[in-house]
């Protein structure tokens, strides 16, 4: 009799289990919740640690853009103090050949100022123009 007993229980628990599944479903996780969770002071730490290790990568992340944002800084000011010595430099350059040019131009005026067709011609092929009489 009692082995009726038995197969009859279990028949009407699996009834219960079918209409009522999420019941028992709900204790099952709220259980796993709990045993997963009872050592909160250790998934606490864990998010510390987590929390630390990505401030740090933040850290390293912000100076190395510092690091690179101050060489690029420096190359751009190497770069225009440059720009401003080559300035420089062919202004002084570009005046000096002018004043060679200058020169130049008064040494065949005082050695053809006695014959100004002959200037002029000469002139004309120093520098490429076109002499017209």
């Amino acid at each position: 009799m009692t082995l009726l007993a038995i197969k009859s229980f279990f028949k009407k628990a699996w009834v219960w289990l079918k209409h009522n599944w999420k019941v028992p479903l709900i204790i099952l996780y709220t259980l796993a919740l709990w045993l997963l969770f009872r050592r909160k002071d250790a998934a606490f730490l864990v998010l510390e640690e987590r929390n630390k290790s990505y401030k740090a990568q933040i850290d390293v992340i912000n100076q190395s853009h510092e690091e690179e944002l101050e060489k690029r800084n420096k190359v751009i000011e190497k770069y225009n103090d440059l720009v401003s010595q080559l300035e420089d430099q062919y202004a002084v350059d570009n005046k000096e050949l002018d004043e060679a040019k200058k020169k130049e131009i008064k040494d065949i005026v005082e050695k053809h100022h006695d014959d100004p067709n002959a200037l002029a011609q000469m002139l004309a092929e120093k520098y490429g123009l076109v002499y017209v009489e």
